[in-house]
C-alpha cells in the first residue's frame, strides 16, 4: 500500500516484480573468498611451490584487470539506459549492447575472474576451489531466476536474445 501525498487516502499500487534473489551476488562471492581463504589459514595448500614472485600473480593480476574492465563496461552500459544494477529493483529495460553482447552475465563474469585473480595472486587452493560451488549457486539461484523474470518481463525480445548470447562467455 502506498500513501497518496495529495489525499492522504491509502491505495493498493502493484509494485513492479524483481528477480527475487535472497543475496546480492557480490556478497556470495565474498562469503565464497572469505571460507577459502578461512580454510586456507587453517589447512594452507599452496597452488604452485614457489620461492618469490610466482607467475601465478601475474596470471590473477590480469584477471583482476580483466574482471574490473569488464565490470566498469557492464555498469556503464545498464548506467546509460537507466536500469537498476541491484537485483531487488525492477529494471526499466533490456540491455543488449556493449559487453551483453558477448555474455549475458557480465557482471557475474566480472565477479568470477576476480575471484580467480585474488585466489591465483595469494597462491591458495581453497579459494580457489571455493570458486566451484559459486558459480553453481549463482547460475541455479541467481542466473535461473533472472533469466525467468526477463523472460516474463520482456517476452519474445529477451528469448531472442537467450538464443543470440551466451550466458557466461
Amino acid at each position: 500500500m502506498v500513501t497518496l501525498p495529495a489525499s492522504g487516502n491509502r491505495v493498493n499500487v502493484k509494485q513492479p516484480p524483481t528477480p527475487g534473489v535472497r543475496f546480492p551476488p557480490p556478497v556470495i562471492f565474498g562469503v565464497s573468498l572469505a571460507i577459502g581463504f578461512l580454510l586456507q589459514r587453517f589447512f594452507p595448500v599452496a597452488l604452485l611451490e614457489t620461492s618469490g614472485n610466482s607467475p601465478l600473480r601475474l596470471i590473477g593480476g590480469i584477471f583482476l584487470i580483466l574482471a574490473a574492465s569488464l565490470a566498469l563496461c557492464a555498469f556503464l552500459a545498464l548506467q546509460g539506459v537507466h536500469t537498476p544494477i541491484r537485483l531487488d529493483r525492477p529494471v526499466s529495460s533490456l540491455v543488449t549492447h556493449g559487453v551483453f553482447r558477448l555474455s549475458r552475465n557480465p557482471l557475474y563474469l566480472s565477479l568470477s575472474l576476480a575471484h580467480a585473480g585474488i585466489s591465483l595472486s595469494a597462491n591458495a587452493l581453497w579459494p580457489l576451489l571455493s570458486l566451484l560451488p559459486v558459480l553453481l549457486v549463482i547460475r541455479y539461484s541467481v542466473i535461473a531466476r533472472e533469466e525467468s523474470y526477463l523472460l516474463e518481463r520482456f517476452g519474445a525480445e529477451y528469448e531472442a536474445y537467450l538464443h543470440s548470447v551466451r550466458r557466461w562467455i
